[in-house]
């Protein structure tokens, strides 16, 4: 089942957790206000039953942190991590207030690319690469890195897991 929680453009509010103000020219948060939250939210809905079943996690939280491992270049389990140590990356991810418990655990991400498919990784790559495109002073070291093999990064990632298993 899945139920979408539409995201709050107030991201943390004027304070977050500690009473700091978020920079609001930090690139995760320029970047989120970039991305099409929306559009990944329908095309993430349709892979969950409606109606029934126990809620999956917001697609706002799954897709950050899908596209926070493809632009680190990190394990499930860094991303994660990233994700807990900054107020920007929950902020990108979706998340209002500062999270100090864990939110999710990185054998879920392994299982949404699995439930997701190659066709809504290919769409959030490219929406990602996209929105990276539209503003040019977006840095981010993995996407300058795998914009130059001519190959996409799920799929760079599906033929090395191909290789694993073929020999």
């Amino acid at each position: 089942m899945y139920r979408s929680e539409r995201f709050n453009p107030t991201l943390f509010g004027k304070l977050f957790h500690l009473g700091g103000k978020l920079a609001q020219d930090n690139r995760w948060l320029k970047l989120a206000e970039a991305m099409p939250w929306e559009k990944l939210d329908a095309e993430y809905g349709k892979y969950f039953a409606a109606g029934y079943g126990r809620p999956a996690k917001d697609s706002r939280l799954v897709c950050g942190l899908l596209a926070v491992k493809h632009l680190k270049s990190v394990s499930d389990e860094d991303a994660v991590a990233e994700f807990m140590e900054s107020p920007y990356i929950q902020a990108f991810c979706g998340l209002e207030y500062f999270a100090l418990e864990d939110v999710i655990n990185p054998g879920l991400l392994s299982e949404r690319r699995k439930r997701l498919g190659p066709e809504f990784l290919a769409l959030l790559e490219a929406e990602l690469t996209a929105a990276l495109k539209a503003d040019k002073e977006l840095k981010f070291l993995r996407a300058a890195r795998g914009a130059g093999r001519g190959e996409g990064f799920w799929a760079g990632l599906l033929e090395k897991a191909r290789g694993l298993f073929s020999k």
